[in-house]
C-alpha cells in the first residue's frame, strides 16, 4: 500500500507541474519580456544619479579652480614654472604670489627638487594700475641670501606678468618704493622689473653684445627622481641671422656652460629653410635628423613643446607647424599623429 500511495503522489505531482510550465511558456511569447524587478529598477536608478552627481562635482570643480604658473627654484638654481589648478579668486594676482612663500599654502604641493623662493613671514599687498603691479613687502622679505636675490626678482615678475593685465611690476618694502634690492642691492628700473629683464640669464657663446639679441629658450632638466621638465632660458643669439632660424638653433644647441640644461634635439638637425610665418603660423622645414625614428617618422614630443613655448608668443606666432623636407605627416613619440600646427602647451603641469 505504501508503495502505491507513493506512485500514486507522483503522478499527481508531475500533473500538477504542467499547467506551470505551460503558463511559463505562454508568458515568454508575449510583448513584456521578462521586465526587470523593480529593485533592479531601483539600484539603475542609484547608479544613474551617482554618476550625475560625480560628473557635477568634477565640473564645479573646474569651475572653482583655474590653472596658474607659479615660478620655483629647482635643485639646479633655475627659476622654474610649475603649472598648478589653484582656486579661482576675485585677486588672483595676490593669491598666486602666497604660492611663492615658503612654508605657506605651495608647500603641500611642491615637486620633487622644487621650493618657494619667498622667506618664510613675508606678507604683502598688491596694487594694480595702469598694467603696473606695484608689490609692498613686510620686512620679512629681506631675509634672504644675496646668493638668491635675482632668482626672487625674476620669480615675482613671470609669475605676475602671466596675467595679461600685467606688464611690469614695481617692488615697495613697507611703503617705501625700492629702487634697488635690499640685500646684494640688484638696481631696479624707474619703470619697475618686466620678462624683458629675462630669466636664468646667461650670456651663452655671444662674445660681441651689441650684435647679439637676447631671447628665452625653453630646455630640458630633470631631478633626481627622474622627472624632466622644461626650463625658461634667457641668452643672447647672433643677431646677424634670421632670429627664427637662430632660436632654433639655439634650442637645438644648449649653453655649453650648463650641463643640467639638455636639447630634445639630436644635435645633427637643423632647418633646411629659413622660417615662413602666415596667418599667425611659422611653418619650421627640418632635415631627417629631426627623427628619433627615420623609418617610423617619429618626432620626440618633447622636441615640439619645446619649440611651442619658444616661438609661440613672439613676432605674432600663436601657432608651430613641423615639417620634414616639406612633409607634415609624423608620429610623436608617445603615440600621437602630428599633422597640423600645434598651440602653445600648459608648461610642466603638476596634478592636473
Amino acid at each position: 500500500m505504501g508503495k502505491r500511495l507513493a506512485s500514486t503522489f507522483s503522478i499527481f505531482a508531475i500533473a500538477a507541474m504542467i499547467p506551470l510550465v505551460g503558463c511559463g511558456v505562454e508568458k515568454q511569447s508575449g510583448s513584456n519580456i521578462n521586465p526587470p524587478p523593480s529593485h533592479q529598477k531601483a539600484v539603475q536608478k542609484d547608479k544613474d544619479q551617482a554618476k550625475t552627481a560625480a560628473t557635477q562635482s568634477t565640473d564645479q570643480k573646474k569651475a572653482k579652480t583655474v590653472n596658474r604658473e607659479l615660478y620655483l627654484i629647482d635643485q639646479n638654481g633655475h627659476v622654474t614654472p610649475q603649472t598648478f589648478a589653484l582656486p579661482n579668486t576675485p585677486s588672483p594676482a595676490t593669491d598666486v604670489l602666497k604660492y611663492l612663500v615658503k612654508d605657506g599654502p605651495v608647500e603641500e604641493l611642491l615637486p620633487d627638487g622644487f621650493q618657494a623662493v619667498l622667506p618664510a613671514g613675508t606678507t604683502f599687498t598688491v596694487n594694480l594700475a595702469d598694467g603696473v603691479a606695484t608689490v609692498d613687502f613686510s620686512k620679512e622679505f629681506a631675509n634672504y641670501k644675496a646668493s638668491q636675490e635675482e632668482q626672487i626678482m625674476e620669480a615675482i615678475t613671470w609669475t605676475l606678468t602671466q596675467f595679461d593685465t600685467i606688464d611690469h611690476v614695481k617692488l615697495s618694502l613697507n611703503g617705501k618704493m625700492l629702487n634697488q634690492m635690499p640685500v646684494a642691492k640688484t638696481p631696479i628700473a624707474p619703470d619697475g622689473l618686466s620678462r624683458k629683464d629675462g630669466i636664468n640669464v646667461t650670456l651663452g657663446n655671444v662674445v660681441d653684445l651689441r650684435a647679439s639679441d637676447s631671447v628665452t629658450i625653453y630646455y630640458l632638466s630633470q631631478n633626481d627622481s627622474g622627472d624632466t621638465y622644461y626650463v625658461p632660458v634667457t641668452r643672447r643669439i647672433d643677431a646677424t641671422k634670421d632670429m627664427l632660424s637662430a632660436k632654433v638653433d639655439a634650442l637645438i644647441h644648449p649653453p655649453v656652460s650648463d650641463a643640467s640644461l639638455e636639447s630634445p634635439f639630436n644635435t645633427d638637425a637643423a632647418l633646411v629653410d629659413e622660417p615662413v610665418v602666415k596667418d599667425g603660423i611659422v611653418t619650421l622645414n627640418f632635415n631627417e635628423q629631426l627623427f628619433n625614428d627615420p623609418k617610423k617618422r617619429v618626432v620626440s614630443d618633447k622636441a615640439v613643446n619645446c619649440l611651442a613655448l619658444s616661438l609661440i608668443g613672439t613676432d605674432g606666432i600663436k601657432k608651430v607647424a613641423v615639417e620634414v623636407k616639406g612633409k607634415a605627416e609624423m608620429t610623436l613619440d608617445n603615440g600621437k599623429a602630428l599633422t597640423e600646427p600645434v598651440t602653445k602647451p600648459i608648461v610642466n603641469q603638476v596634478g592636473i
